[in-house]
């Protein structure tokens, strides 16, 4: 009995090695992407290339060796492991996990017809810094246009995002990196000096106030703005169903809004210039579902309120 055993023991012993060494190998393999996924980018690249030197090294070793026996091949495994997760672990103390991807930040655009003597549907785009921006570009026009954004106040500043030529009428999805906080200029590199340029601003507030209309509901019941100064006034609607802001003297909605825009689907963010209103306090809603409704507090200065007594009386004066 004992010989057939030997005799069992050497036939699978050369089975035996290579599919366990296999199945270490895999792994090892698997803890090491998981090592590479949880790291930034650069810090991947370094993490492989030591483990890559660290487990030839290794391998060097044990080939040199004039008997490779089955525990020299576990300790070459234990040691290719235990150098990736090493790296892995210095490089995460070091230089961080990976971050998170932020969510892009809808915004449309058009090229109406006529569009190099009019120019874009708007002259102004807002936007949260680092933040990748998907841009969907509408082309109504029977020329093809494109859109550029530079680093800078005119067409002569450097690049920082080219956008592809859309012949019209068609539309194309603009994926713009995340920009830092600042004034940019975009236009349309195939008509410069036209008409068809304007300014992406990208600030915390996006260039004034900004709303979020999802799920049928604003994410604020109150709007701050400062009095008898323009401001700006970012709709992100993230329905598909069709939102606007219109700000009225008071809660009857009644007479002309004094400020409104077209409703519009989403998901797309769009800005829009609001006139200067008078110190006071004032109604908001959407004019297609009037449950979306809250209160406009117009001070003097961003977010100060208003004067006693005051309020009232400029509402009064401005109707």
């Amino acid at each position: 009995m004992s010989a057939r055993g030997g005799e069992r023991q050497s036939l699978l012993l050369p089975i035996l090695i290579p599919v366990g060494a296999l199945a270490v190998i895999v792994f090892v393999l698997f803890l090491f992407s998981r090592v590479l996924l949880s790291v930034q980018p650069n810090a991947a690249t370094g993490i492989a290339l030591v483990a890559a030197v660290g487990v030839m090294t290794v391998a060097a070793f044990v080939a040199a060796r004039k008997h490779v026996t089955g525990a020299a091949l576990g300790g070459f495994a234990i040691a290719s492991a235990g150098l990736a997760m090493l790296a892995g672990g210095l490089a995460i103390a070091v230089i961080g996990p990976a971050e998170e991807e932020a969510e892009p930040l809808h915004a449309e655009l058009a090229a109406p017809e006529n569009a190099i003597q009019e120019g874009f549907s708007t002259a102004t785009l807002a936007v949260e810094p680092d933040r990748p921006i998907e841009l969907a570009f509408d082309n109504q026009d029977v020329t093809a246009h494109n859109v550029w954004i530079l680093d800078g106040p005119d067409d002569t500043a450097a690049p920082l995002f080219q956008g592809q030529d859309v012949p019209g009428p068609d539309q194309a999805v603009y994926h713009v990196p995340a920009l830092a906080e600042g004034e940019y200029f975009f236009f349309c590199e195939l008509h410069p000096g036209t008409a068809m340029e304007g300014t992406v601003s990208v600030s915390e507030s996006a260039g004034g106030v900004q709303v979020v209309a999802q799920d049928t509901a604003f994410d604020t019941e109150e709007l701050q703005l400062p009095a008898d100064t323009p401001t700006t006034l970012t709709l992100d609607n993230r329905d598909a169903a069709p939102h606007n802001v219109s700000i009225y003297q008071d809660d009857t909605a009644s007479g002309e809004p004094l400020f409104t825009f077209e409703p519009f689907t989403g998901p797309a963010a769009r800005p829009f210039e609001v006139d200067p209103i008078p110190e006071g306090d004032y109604y908001f809603r959407c004019d297609v579902h009037p449950t979306m409704e809250g209160a406009v507090v117009v001070a003097p200065g961003e977010g100060q309120p208003p004067g006693e007594g005051g309020g009232g009386d400029a509402a009064d004066e401005g109707g």
